[in-house]
């Protein structure tokens, strides 16, 4: 599906050096959480990688033996491989959707993140097909870490999708109202969020173990949340 939003990227950029959607207080929580699990340097797949701007402190302070970022988006790979090459972090990026390209991959890995990925999966079987692929990818000892969009306990699609743009056309004041009218089309045709409680239930069925919250907004909106093997 064609997406104006991904394609030409710039508003997405916007919402990420706004930090609109709290990139900074989530990847700061996860920083510290893979710091207090972790004695050694860790590898980390990252699914719907973006153009890396989240990451980059993290990729800067977390010792990491190797790194592969997976996105659909040809513009926002061509600056995550920019800012990929001046991390120095050993790694690569690979073009393709999240689910196919899970399949092919043969090595595991410490840290599987999903940052504002999965909640684009309209069917709940997809999401713990997703769940259950970044699973087989991890090590014994890994952590499933997930940035994501949330909807309340029982809330229909068509009030999780009013109140987020109430949110968004108060806190997103720097865009356009030609830039907010693309997202919020983006968001109408592709947010399918499900709750804490059922997401933690597509996880049990995909074999993932402990399920935490670690930080939610102060809108109700978007958490980070993890699962261990």
């Amino acid at each position: 599906m064609s997406d104006q939003l991904f394609e030409e990227w710039q508003i997405y950029e916007k919402l990420l050096i706004h930090d609109y959607m709290d990139h900074r207080a989530f990847f700061n929580r996860l920083q510290a959480e893979i710091l207090s699990r972790f004695a050694r340097p860790v590898t980390i797949l990252d699914l719907g990688c973006g153009d890396m701007t989240p990451l980059q402190s993290l990729l800067s302070n977390v010792p990491v033996q190797r790194y592969l970022g997976i996105d659909e988006s040809d513009v926002a790979l061509t600056l995550a491989a920019r800012r990929l090459g001046e991390l120095n972090v050993p790694g690569h990026l690979v073009k393709g959707d999240l689910r196919t390209a899970m399949a092919e991959i043969g090595e595991s890995f410490d840290i599987v993140l999903a940052s504002f990925s999965l909640h684009h999966l309209a069917d709940p079987m997809d999401k713990q097909r997703t769940l259950e692929a970044g699973r087989k990818l991890l090590t014994t000892d890994g952590l499933f870490a997930l940035v994501d969009v949330f909807s309340a306990e029982s809330e229909p699609r068509d009030h999780y999708l009013e109140r987020w743009i109430n949110h968004a056309r108060t806190r997103y004041a720097e865009l356009h109202d030609a830039e907010k009218k693309i997202l919020f089309e983006h968001v109408r045709a592709r947010d399918f969020p499900v709750s804490l409680t059922a997401f933690e239930a597509l996880g049990k069925q995909a074999g993932l173990g402990r399920f935490e919250v670690l930080l939610q907004d102060h809108a109700r909106l978007n958490c980070l949340v993890t699962f261990s093997p």
